[in-house]
């Protein structure tokens, strides 16, 4: 069954670079997917956390709570 994916027109292009023959996008991204190991993407996300946790800068309850209806006041 088909589905509608939206992307960038650049990665489209760049896409597009990787057809052969009759290849479709599915197979291209299939064949990517298939190249590029789940874990070592997965591993590239948790290193990304850690170092923003190792930035975090906490605030009290009370500033959070105060930050909040500073923007849902905003967004109203």
């Amino acid at each position: 069954m088909a589905t509608t994916i939206t992307i960038n027109e650049r990665t489209k292009a760049r896409l597009a670079d990787y057809k052969l023959g009759d290849w479709t996008f599915d197979d291209i991204l299939n064949m990517l997917m298939d190249r590029v190991r789940i874990e070592d993407i997965s591993a590239e996300h948790i290193k990304e956390h850690y170092r923003r946790l190792s930035d975090f800068q906490g605030v009290s309850k009370d500033e959070f709570r105060k930050r909040i209806r500073t923007k849902l006041k905003k967004s109203s």
